[in-house]
């Protein structure tokens, strides 16, 4: 059926059916995982629609629905800005709802929830530089925890997503650049090869370290951090369940599998060396905007990267 060519708009239909339907269309040219945050989202408004004893269709979705839904969602836990992302991917779906030409409420544009800061960390080229050479005295015999470091260093260098730094072969070291079509967004990235990278490819005869699942690579990460000595206080706050709670962890606690590719994106653009657009391309994100919320840039990092500017000299 072509929605687009209805002279008048279609009812609303049940929009859990309809968010099916979208994904039906979607998951071909999708990543396997791209429908597991729309099942929790569908999960979540059959369950409101049970609790509350009411059906929700397409024109149901209004700013005063979704006012209820966010308070519903903290009442279940969640962090705010997995609340965040769950209005916003429901917004987008009733405006691709309208475009296919079914009824809905024009409020539902009305809310505008904003994410927090989140307590991501990113490492220094110091620290990398550290975590790199450091010297493990107690190693199992396939030097594990060795493998696992050199993997996360290759990430820190490359910017690449750990489905695609934990994938790479010596086919993707092309003339000194690590050449490589990204799994999630399957488009192809060129990233110039760091000497810490060739000297990887080199120890390993290009078979870089692979088949770790993320969960078991990122519970051997934090050991790994903490045994090199990663463990600056690090406090930061976040909402869940609406309410505000502020917590203190030391670093190697916040390290993770996608610290490497953040870490590769900040230390690129303090180089002061590389546009932003440039770093952009490597890492996928459209706008300048939500490239800066992405990177992680204390007062005392800008000051550092603006100072050698002529705007301070005579």
């Amino acid at each position: 059926m072509n929605h687009f060519r209805q002279e008048k708009p279609l009812e609303g239909i049940y929009f859990t059916g309809f968010i099916r339907e979208v994904l039906e269309k979607r998951s071909r040219r999708k990543s396997k995982d791209y429908a597991a945050v729309y099942d929790a989202i569908i999960k979540h408004i059959d369950n409101f629609s049970e609790e509350f004893d009411c059906d929700i269709f397409t024109n149901s979705i209004t700013a005063e629905f979704l006012d209820d839904f966010i308070i519903y969602l903290e009442d279940q836990g969640l962090r705010h800005n997995t609340i965040v992302g769950y209005i916003q991917k429901i917004q987008s779906l009733v405006r691709r709802a309208s475009q296919y030409n079914y009824a809905v409420d024009t409020t539902y544009d009305e809310i505008d929830l904003r994410e927090e800061p989140t307590n991501a960390v990113f490492l220094s080229m110091n620290e990398i530089t550290r975590i790199y050479y450091y010297k493990f005295l107690k190693q199992d015999k396939r030097k594990a925890k060795e493998r696992i470091r050199d993997l996360f260093v290759i990430g820190c260098l490359t910017a690449l997503r750990y489905s695609d730094y934990s994938t790479l072969t010596a086919d993707n070291l092309q003339q000194g650049y690590i050449v490589k079509r990204t799994k999630k967004t399957n488009v192809d990235v060129k990233v110039p090869a760091h000497d810490y990278v060739l000297e990887i490819f080199e120890k390993y005869h290009g078979l870089i370290p692979s088949g770790l699942c993320i969960q078991y690579f990122n519970k051997y990460l934090k050991v790994i951090m903490r045994e090199i000595g990663l463990t600056d206080k690090i406090t930061y706050s976040y909402t869940q369940g609406g309410k505000l709670i502020t917590v203190t962890r030391e670093k190697w606690e916040l390290i993770s599998s996608h610290t490497a590719r953040r870490s590769a994106a900040t230390n690129m653009y303090l180089t002061g060396r590389m546009k932003t657009f440039e770093i952009m391309k490597l890492t996928g994100h459209r706008s300048e905007q939500n490239f800066f919320r992405y990177i992680r840039l204390t007062s005392e990092d800008t000051a550092r990267a603006i100072s050698g500017d002529s705007f301070w000299r005579k």
